[in-house]
């Protein structure tokens, strides 16, 4: 019986800052691909690839701001908010590989160390922590949207990672020990594969229309019980749209009532669902029987 929908408000301006941070980090990423290849360090172009998972984090931001103000079509009931999980899937899985690549590559100069400019690794990587601080705090003030905070801590983590690399120039111009570089590279690339294996889980998560993660499945259960009128609920599935905007479909059972006190029960148990567990689309079905046999059942008092 009858469905809510609530559409997300998003922070103004948020997009035209994500522009802004996008079309920085690139910039600052090209530049740093370059000269990683001029000063043959590994730790450079580690720390690019790490940049470079920036820009996808900000994009796919990006893409949720845009696309979720989109509205639903027939073709399209649910709007656009899976389009961004896809992304996510499909470039966190190309992050790994990166990641790989520099684990090759690093190995194969602590067998064979190359000759690393360090002044240039420590310039650049010094920049880059420039860059990417400035940019997270262009999106801190959006941080109550919990799609642009993945991107503000994503940025705030590889401004860490940057100091990572000043450390492994410096080590090189002070003690001229090559071995720093792909020391340090490696454990860039540990940073990075942490980070999309996590994009890589969360999205896969989201795709398998599973209970979206710290959305407790039994406390939806007890609060919707608590509703009086409410006496069972089965079939009960909680799946996520998009970020943090999550989707239910369940079938309740009450007594035997008129119409107007059952949909007075339905828009309770839907205000309920949208203030305390941030279910915006909510689909129910009320019952005066008992489930069928072989339906997984749940009858407790409220």
């Amino acid at each position: 019986m009858g469905h809510d929908h609530l559409l997300e408000k998003r922070a103004p301006g948020a997009g035209g800052r994500l522009v802004r941070a996008l079309v920085v980090n690139s910039a600052f990423l090209l530049l740093e691909v370059a000269l990683g290849i001029i000063a043959r360090s590994m730790a450079l172009l580690g720390d690019a690839a790490h940049n470079f998972s920036d820009s996808l984090a900000l994009t796919l931001s990006l893409v949720a701001v845009r696309m979720a103000a989109r509205p639903p079509t027939r073709r399209k009931t649910y709007g656009y908010h899976r389009l961004g999980i896809l992304a996510a899937f499909v470039n966190s899985a190309g992050v790994i590989l990166i990641c790989f690549f520099l684990f090759y590559e690093s190995l194969r100069r602590l067998a064979r160390p190359v000759e690393v400019r360090g002044w240039m690794v420590v310039l650049v990587a010094g920049l880059g922590f420039l860059v990417n601080g400035t940019v997270a705090l262009w999106l801190r003030k959006d941080r109550a949207d919990l799609n642009l905070r993945s991107a503000f801590l994503h940025l705030l983590t590889d401004a860490a990672v940057s100091l990572g690399v000043v450390v492994s120039g410096t080590v090189i111009l002070l003690t001229g020990w090559y071995y720093a570089d792909p020391l340090i590279t490696m454990v860039i690339g540990l940073l990075i594969l942490v980070s999309a294996f996590q994009i890589l889980r969360e999205s896969a998560h989201i795709l398998m229309e599973s209970v979206p993660l710290g959305v407790n499945y039994e406390d939806i259960q007890e609060d919707m019980l608590s509703i009086p009128g409410v006496l069972g609920v089965h079939d009960l599935h909680i799946w996520e749209i998009g970020s943090r905007q999550y989707s239910l479909s369940a079938h309740l059972v009450v007594s035997d009532t008129l119409v107007s006190r059952a949909q007075e029960l339905a828009s309770e148990v839907k205000d309920m669902l949208r203030r305390d567990h941030r279910v915006i689309h909510a689909i129910l079905e009320l019952e005066s029987e008992p489930c069928a046999p072989g339906e997984v059942c749940h009858f407790d008092s409220p």
